[in-house]
C-alpha cells in the first residue's frame, strides 16, 4: 500500500507545483531540501516528477531551477556542470541563505547526505 501511495503522493505535488499552487520560495526549498534528505544515489520517479515540475514553472526562481536541475541529475554526485552554478549560488550574498546551504549539501553528497548534512538539511525543514 505504501509503494502505491508514495508516487501517487509525488504526483499530486509535481501536478500542485506544476500548477502554481506551491510557489513560495520557502515551500519550494523545502521540498528540495526532502528530496535531498531522501537521496539514495539518484531521485526516485516521483521525485523526479517534483523536480521536473520545479524546473518547468515559471514561479521556480532562477536558484530553485538550478538547484532541482543539479538534483535531478544527480547520479552518486553532482555533475561538474551543475556544481558550477551550485558554486555561484553560494558564493552569491544576495542568493537565499536556505539555497545557499542546499547547494553547499548537495556538492558535497556522495551517494547520499552525510549524517552532517542530514543535521543541516533537518534545520532547513525546521526553518
Amino acid at each position: 500500500m505504501k509503494r502505491t501511495l508514495l508516487p501517487l503522493a509525488g504526483i499530486s505535488l509535481a501536478l500542485c507545483l506544476a500548477a502554481g499552487l506551491v510557489v513560495a520560495d520557502t515551500n519550494t526549498i523545502r521540498t528540495l531540501t526532502q528530496i535531498t534528505m531522501n537521496l539514495d544515489h539518484y531521485p526516485s520517479d516521483a521525485d523526479m516528477a517534483v523536480l521536473g515540475a520545479i524546473i518547468e514553472s515559471d514561479d521556480s526562481s532562477e536558484e530553485e531551477a538550478a538547484l532541482a536541475m543539479a538534483l535531478a541529475n544527480i547520479e552518486h554526485k553532482v555533475k561538474a556542470a551543475d556544481a558550477e552554478r551550485l558554486l555561484d549560488i553560494g558564493d552569491d550574498d544576495l542568493s537565499d541563505e536556505s539555497a545557499r546551504k542546499l547547494a553547499a549539501v548537495l556538492l558535497r553528497i556522495n551517494q547520499s547526505p552525510s549524517d552532517e548534512d542530514k543535521l543541516t538539511l533537518t534545520a532547513l525543514l525546521r526553518d
